[in-house]
């Protein structure tokens, strides 16, 4: 994981940038999550490819934030991606985001059933924290918004006084 300077720009790992570029499009992902979706990329070696592995490439991009040695960008998604993280809401909201970018609803029940837990808990706690971490942060409430509006068109009764207009 080394850096090099080049003129007055830090060139950064490439196992650096693939985990930051993971962390924006999917903020608060966990590390297992991280592994899952980057099991097949060159840019990170196989010896850093585990849960530990990537939980040292954070701390390393971290350490890299706290230098000053990364655009102010990444140190805004590493802020996004710990709020939602310690929020319980990461893995999620990922299936938010990519119920948005597919443009094709995913409810809470889809959601639960694809992370494993079955439990009225979930539901009342993402049903709780999500709009509160919206009105937070601006990244969030822009796909929460997105996400409410799919669930709004997608509801069979909307649909039926739509085609009644």
């Amino acid at each position: 994981m080394s850096n090099r300077r080049f003129g007055n720009k830090m060139k950064i790992s490439s196992e650096l940038r693939a985990v930051y570029q993971l962390i924006r499009k999917y903020p608060g992902v966990s590390n297992k999550g991280i592994v899952e979706m980057t099991n097949k990329d060159e840019r990170i070696p196989d010896f850093l490819s585990d849960e530990a592995g990537v939980n040292r490439i954070l701390k390393k991009l971290r350490t890299e934030v706290a230098l000053g040695n990364t655009p102010p960008v990444v140190e805004r998604s590493l802020v996004v991606h710990d709020r939602i993280r310690g929020a319980g809401l990461g893995d999620a909201f990922r299936y938010l985001v990519r119920s948005v970018e597919r443009g094709d609803y995913f409810g809470l029940r889809e959601i639960q059933k694809e992370l494993g837990r079955n439990s009225n808990s979930f539901q009342k706690k993402f049903n709780n924290r999500i709009p509160i971490l919206a009105g937070e942060l601006p990244e969030i409430d822009e796909i929460y918004q997105a996400w409410l509006r799919l669930r709004y068109e997608s509801n069979p009764i909307v649909a039926m006084h739509v085609e009644e207009w």
